[in-house]
């Protein structure tokens, strides 16, 4: 496959976009034959490099974790994925630069971006994307915002000549069971009108986004050094969303 730049971006906070993109990279390094990289560009917090550093300090603490880190080098004869801190402005030479000095060809990076365009050479690095996926939640305030968010990058770059960015696609991200169908029906529908790219796949809304490791119970969520436990990613709808984005890139 060709090589790709993506991005789960929005310009709100809070809509899940650090957590796909950490669960992605996982799920896609270490499930697949894909060479994987993250530029977290996210200044100043870092939240995916910082998980990096508490991923390797648990495998120093934890017997099980290391010797299920060993049993992966060894069954995949793959190192854990790379996580390179950038500035936004910043991010796409990080990534050339990377690419450069791998000794492995890197099949796809995910930027991390911060949810804001004000900082500065955010809209200039997803222009260089191939593909940005934006995620939704339900409140109106934040779906308003992102949807102008998903037009800008649509008017701005999407089908000009001297731009990367092939597209951009909307999916529902915290969809919470309770909420009512017709909600979505109706937002559906806007979006179909508005012209824009939704994706079938709907993430459930759990709590377990928010944890990496459980250590007592052994299980995985969100962690740079392992995939998510495949319970956790079926039963949200992590991995249908990841197979449809993979048909994309494919």
């Amino acid at each position: 496959m060709k090589q790709q730049f993506i991005s789960f971006a929005n310009q709100k906070g809070g809509v899940g976009k650090s957590s796909l993109t950490a669960l992605m990279a996982s799920y896609l390094h270490y499930l697949t034959k894909l060479n994987v990289a993250i530029i977290d560009a996210d200044y100043p917090q870092y939240s995916i490099y910082n998980a990096r550093k508490r991923d390797m300090d648990l495998l120093e603490k934890d017997n099980y974790f290391k010797n299920l880190a060993y049993n992966q080098f060894k069954a995949l004869n793959k190192t854990a994925y790379q996580v390179i801190i950038s500035t936004p402005d910043k991010a796409i030479s990080t990534a050339r630069e990377f690419i450069a000095s791998s000794s492995k060809r890197v099949d796809i990076i995910l930027f991390d971006l911060p949810g804001t365009v004000q900082s500065q050479g955010v809209l200039t690095t997803l222009s260089c994307m191939d593909h940005v996926f934006v995620p939704l939640v339900s409140d109106r305030l934040v779906l308003e915002s992102s949807l102008a968010f998903a037009k800008t990058l649509n008017e701005m770059f999407v089908a000009k000549e001297t731009i990367r960015l092939k597209n951009v696609f909307l999916f529902w991200n915290q969809v919470d069971a309770r909420e009512n169908n017709h909600l979505y029906e109706v937002y559906n529908k806007m979006m179909h009108e508005g012209k824009f790219n939704l994706l079938n796949s709907k993430i459930a809304d759990t709590k377990r986004f928010r944890k990496e490791i459980v250590q007592e119970k052994k299980l995985i969520f969100r962690s740079t050094l392992f995939p998510a436990s495949r319970q956790f990613t079926k039963s949200t709808g992590i991995e249908n969303l990841f197979l449809e984005i993979l048909k994309i890139l494919l």
